[in-house]
């Protein structure tokens, strides 16, 4: 079993190189958690359950589209390696 690190959250776990897209997406995520405990604990005039609803249908409907797409992308990826190309 592999050990896990706090850069697995934004380098490629195949090539090790940095990722653009997880990385701002770890920040987008941290910055609406950080939005939504700030509204929670001091801004309690303003809240509302609807606050909880869109959150975390946000966080959730994120998640959710990027493992569709991964997935997507693994089997592009697995036709193509395995459909070998002829020269023309």
């Amino acid at each position: 079993m592999s050990e896990w690190h706090l850069r697995d959250l934004v380098t490629d776990h195949k090539t090790g190189k940095l990722r653009e897209t997880a990385v701002w997406s770890n920040i987008g995520k941290a910055s609406m958690t950080w939005a939504f405990i700030y509204t929670v604990f001091y801004a309690k005039g303003s809240f509302s359950e609807l606050l909880w609803v869109a959150y975390g249908s946000i966080v959730v409907a994120h998640e959710l589209t990027a493992r569709y797409f991964n997935q997507k992308q693994q089997v592009l990826d697995k036709d193509t390696h395995a459909q070998p190309t002829r020269p023309v």
